[in-house]
């Protein structure tokens, strides 16, 4: 059971292991996009391409994906990046169901783990297998493993690199169930935190915060929901930023209030000043505009150098 990206490498895993799967489950299809067209998830294009039986079900409690789901037989279900599961579900499955997660639970419960680790300045992080219960994401452990996380690393690079561990863990994790090799420990509450799903807002950059927050926040929340900033009127995309601590970097700034630009210019790029020090931005676009470098930005928008981003939404 999964829908994203995120679930593919666990999928092509278990495909070319000795478990056999007799079953996928995926989110039904909805409009996306400009053009509001209807679309397989990720998975679900993924798993028809392998020839595998699929089921898009709207709701999980309903008789006949309940008795489908029952029919397979299934000694396991295995969960990656999925929605809530009630316990008719969870528990269906004879040895229940194993649910990936992108953290070191108990910490970052919730919808996004990559991403508030990164918001909260973590240098490690890693992936759980764990034994769904009645609660979101409190389920007893079943394995662990670390994973640092680069000081300018965005959220999508670390889900990338994420879900491949997870991958290989998840395996582990099936494998060690078969054999009895694996003891599930009971989660503690202590040090629990959660990971609340992203809103729009949420990439909002508050310019008055550390010019370390500021960067974090630019790369946690990039690709989704987007970082960005109000500037003279515009909305300004923000996918990379670098904080600047070098004595050569800071000298090309002018200590200017939060919000406003320490320098911009199309040689040496774009830095905007923070609550404390400031950040450069290193790749940036005008909403609905292509992606390009602080050089590139200041040689095509001259007329935002003398905007100063907005400190509230």
């Amino acid at each position: 059971m999964g829908t994203p990206e995120f679930a593919l490498p666990s999928l092509e895993a278990l495909v070319s292991s000795e478990h056999k799967i007799v079953g996928v489950v995926t989110a039904f299809p909805k409009p996306a996009g400009r053009g509001l067209k209807v679309a397989p998830s990720p998975v679900e294009r993924r798993a028809r391409e392998l020839g595998l039986e699929v089921q898009t079900p709207e709701k999980l409690k309903d008789p006949p994906f309940l008795g489908w789901l029952g029919a397979r037989g299934p000694d396991v279900g295995v969960v990656v990046a999925f929605r809530y599961l009630s316990k008719e579900v969870y528990s269906l499955p004879r040895w229940g169901s194993v649910n990936l997660h992108a953290s070191l639970l108990p910490q970052y419960r919730g919808a996004a783990p990559v991403n508030w680790a990164i918001y909260h300045g973590e240098r490690k992080t890693g992936v759980t297998t764990f034994l769904l219960d009645d609660r979101l994401d409190t389920g007893a452990i079943l394995a662990q493993r670390d994973c640092p996380i680069g000081p300018d690393e965005t959220a999508g690079e670390l889900a990338e690199k994420l879900s491949r561990l997870g991958a290989k863990l998840l395996l582990e994790t099936l494998n060690g169930m078969e054999v009895g090799s694996l003891m599930p420990v009971p989660q503690s509450e202590a040090g629990a935190s959660s990971a609340p799903r992203l809103k729009k807002e949420d990439g909002f950059v508050r310019w008055d915060l550390s010019a370390l927050q500021v960067h974090n926040q630019i790369r946690a929340f990039s690709p989704v929901p987007g970082t960005w900033g109000k500037l003279g009127g515009v909305i300004v995309k923000i996918y990379r930023s670098r904080v600047l601590l070098s004595t050569a970097d800071l000298e090309k700034s002018t200590a200017n209030a939060p919000g406003s630009w320490c320098y911009f210019s199309d040689k040496t790029g774009l830095a905007v000043c923070c609550g404390e020090g400031a950040v450069e931005l290193v790749e940036l676009s005008l909403e609905g505009r292509k992606k390009s470098t602080g050089p590139e930005f200041a040689r095509g928008h001259r007329k935002l150098a003398d905007k100063t981003f907005e400190l509230t939404v």
